[in-house]
């Protein structure tokens, strides 16, 4: 033991070296590295756990990325629908204005376009009141 001490004594700067070393190697062996999570920032998380919040956010967006799509790909077929039925009017506003006749084949397939949409918008209604009507009980 005095040896020992007698060693510290003469190599005080080695021997303090060698007490950082051995505490930078204990926590280089026994800690891991952990950063705030992105879910929770007070909840710290290793490198792998980091990851899987990383995959399930991109899954999250993803999903919700193809939901907007799908959702816009909808209204874009009920814009052209309702573009189609604008344009059949156009077409026979334009068809009566030049020829100052009636084409009876036109009256009759605009005719039915409009009570189309009327049966579309009843339709629309019925369900509406379907929907929030009260259950009985």
């Amino acid at each position: 033991m005095k040896k020992a001490a007698k060693w510290i004594s003469h190599n005080q700067g080695s021997f303090s070296a060698l007490i950082v070393i051995a505490g930078i190697g204990i926590w280089l062996a026994g800690c891991e590295s952990k950063v705030s999570s992105m879910k929770e920032p007070a909840l710290r998380v290793s490198r792998s756990e980091l990851k899987i919040e990383i995959d399930s956010e991109i899954a999250r967006i993803e999903a919700e990325l193809s939901l907007i799509t799908r959702q816009a790909e909808l209204k874009t077929k009920d814009l052209d629908r309702q573009d189609a039925i604008k344009q059949k009017l156009f077409d026979f506003a334009a068809i009566t204005a030049e020829g100052q006749t009636v084409n009876p084949a036109g009256v009759i397939g605009l005719i039915f376009s409009i009570l189309g949409v009327g049966a579309l918008a009843d339709n629309r209604i019925k369900d509406k009141v379907i929907k929030n009507r009260p259950l009985g009980k």
